[in-house]
């Protein structure tokens, strides 16, 4: 065999064990991520949805602030969203408009004392239903004042 061949074949020997053992790793890590955060995604998916709902009923400004959770904790009942989205339904009134504010954040345990954290915040302003569910209105104003 000429040493030309020989080199061509050593080439073509493909990952070695380590390479492959990286990949796997690799693709274990991200499944474990998509794992564990894919659910807390869908949430705020169905949260979103939930407000497009509300934003829909024409008698929205007539509801009061029991009755509009109502109606979210019943969309949220039949889509499985449970835990903190449900618990931080706010309800704002102003003058000439009311926010529907939904804004939270969640720690999800990754690996061992690696922590991730997701935090979401869906609005529906109602003198500006098209844009639903994006952050119109900055919330800190009001938390400080009932603080």
């Amino acid at each position: 065999m000429s040493v030309r061949l020989r080199t061509s074949l050593f080439r073509q020997r493909g990952m070695s064990y380590w390479g492959w053992l990286l990949v796997v790793a690799m693709f274990g890590f991200i499944l474990t991520c998509v794992s564990k955060m894919a659910p807390a995604y869908i949430d705020a998916r169905y949260v979103e949805e939930g407000l497009k709902k509300l934003a829909e009923n024409p008698n929205l400004r007539e509801l009061s602030r029991a009755d509009i959770k109502k109606e979210l904790d019943r969309f949220f009942l039949i889509n499985n969203v449970r835990g903190e989205p449900t618990k931080s339904v706010k309800v704002i009134r102003g003058a000439d408009s009311m926010l529907v504010s939904i804004d939270y954040e969640l720690r999800q345990p990754l690996i061992y004392n690696v922590d991730v954290v997701m935090k979401f915040d869906k609005q529906l302003n109602t003198a500006k239903p098209e844009l639903c569910c994006e952050p119109l209105v900055d919330l800190e104003q009001f938390r400080k004042r009932d603080n």
